[in-house]
């Protein structure tokens, strides 16, 4: 697997985004759509995140300056409703405002809205996010298209490399579990401590441990930041810790999804294969 030489490619992907900001204001909601968006528009548009870096979006209300900001914003792009319940209560509140649902025409799998960890779906989040700033500043169509459609298919290839991982060997996820999308689409076991965000009891923690140890499990991976629960877990079994970001709540913005997902790859394909 040329894991090495898809990082480059992903890494080499860089983005510019209000160096020559020609008049389009974009609020985003996390931090994938804020990605896809500085990467469709580049120095077409200014681009910010409501989320601030490290908060945690499923307990995020926006304060009254949010509300401002999305208020002065062109376009407000989001993950869906099922993500963003804040985002649907004041959508309607937004007069000028164009907003972008990047979930539009994406089934969700038991309400589950993680959705930009199966590539496949990612593509069609930017596609989503393309057709609605296309719509908002047509003179920047092409442009706008010609860049969605390169993400699109780095996004693509980087999918490839996911669908070549091995099957036969369960992952371990020990922290909070965001993943289903992505066992789904690459086809991957896996068990959880984790039921979603609800921490194991002590019959689910001995359950965990006993099968990192009767399969000699040398990792486990886990989201940032690492819980109380998963450091317990590799404390008491010996196994190391590998990160597995879901992306949706990163300290670095400055990081793009396709670095992170490259290093979700290699890390993953460590666990498979180790």
């Amino acid at each position: 697997m040329k894991l090495k030489t898809l990082f480059i490619l992903a890494v080499s992907f860089t983005l510019t985004t209000s160096q020559a900001y020609a008049g389009l204001k974009i609020s985003c909601s996390l931090f994938p759509v804020y990605d896809f968006t500085r990467a469709i528009t580049q120095n077409l548009a200014e681009v910010s995140m409501i989320l601030r870096p490290g908060t945690e979006p499923h307990e995020f209300e926006p304060s009254p300056r949010d509300i401002m900001t999305l208020n002065d914003s062109d376009v407000f792009v989001f993950t869906g409703r099922q993500m963003e319940h804040w985002a649907d209560r004041i959508s309607g509140t937004l007069s000028r405002t164009r907003i972008i649902d990047a979930s539009e025409g994406i089934a969700l799998v038991n309400n589950d809205p993680h959705i930009w960890l199966d590539l496949s779906l990612a593509q069609k989040m930017i596609r989503n996010i393309c057709e609605g700033l296309c719509s908002a500043a047509p003179d920047n169509a092409q442009t706008f298209t010609h860049n969605a459609e390169e993400y699109c298919s780095r996004l693509a290839e980087l999918d490839s490399q996911f669908m070549t991982l091995p099957k036969d060997k369960a992952l371990v996820f020990a922290g909070e579990f965001s993943c289903g999308y992505f066992v789904r689409r690459y086809g991957l076991k896996y068990v959880s401590a984790y039921d979603g965000e609800n921490e194991p009891g002590i019959k689910r923690m001995a359950e965990i441990m006993k099968h990192i140890r009767g399969n000699h499990t040398r990792y486990i991976l886990s989201d940032v930041p690492v819980t109380r629960i998963t450091q317990s877990i590799s404390g008491q079994t010996g196994a190391e810790i590998l990160t597995f970001s879901t992306a949706h709540n990163v300290q670095d913005t400055s990081r793009t999804f396709l670095e992170i997902m490259a290093e979700n790859l290699a890390d993953t394909a460590r666990a498979l294969h180790d």
